[in-house]
């Protein structure tokens, strides 16, 4: 029989191992971001990263999280979280996991059963679904 969910506070080490092709995947992002940017300000043109919108025209589920990341950089969190609301929502999580992992030397434990891992994957899709529609209606 399938115990119900349990969260636990497990003991981890501060430091986290991140792979180093996921360190060279943010910095070579953050390069080309900075370029996005910065040609953006000398072009007065928005330049667009988004391959999905380059080829259909109309913004994928994770676009305007560029957007996002920069008018948070600038002080606004509320307009980066409109910007796209389930990505935002997705990095305050995790930036608060990372700051009690570096901290306090603890991480959150999430323990599913089978029915409630297919739940919370049901979850995750109607939750990008919905962020999309979001997206395409108020971002564009």
């Amino acid at each position: 029989m399938d115990v119900a969910m349990k969260i636990r506070l497990v003991k981890v080490p501060r430091r986290p191992s991140w792979p180093a092709w996921a360190v060279v995947l943010v910095g070579a992002w953050l390069g080309v971001v900075a370029l996005a940017a910065w040609l953006s300000a000398r072009s007065g043109r928005e330049v667009t990263l988004c391959l999905f919108k380059l080829a259909t025209g109309k913004p994928c589920a994770t676009c305007g999280a560029t957007r996002g990341v920069l008018a948070a950089l600038g002080g606004h969190a509320w307009q980066a979280w409109t910007y796209n609301p389930l990505m935002f929502t997705i990095l305050a999580i995790a930036a608060g996991l990372l700051a009690m992992r570096v901290l306090f030397a603890r991480s959150l434990r999430l323990e599913l059963t089978r029915p409630e891992r297919r739940l919370a994957w049901v979850l995750a899709i109607a939750a990008l679904a919905a962020n999309w529609a979001y997206v395409i209606v108020y971002v564009g």
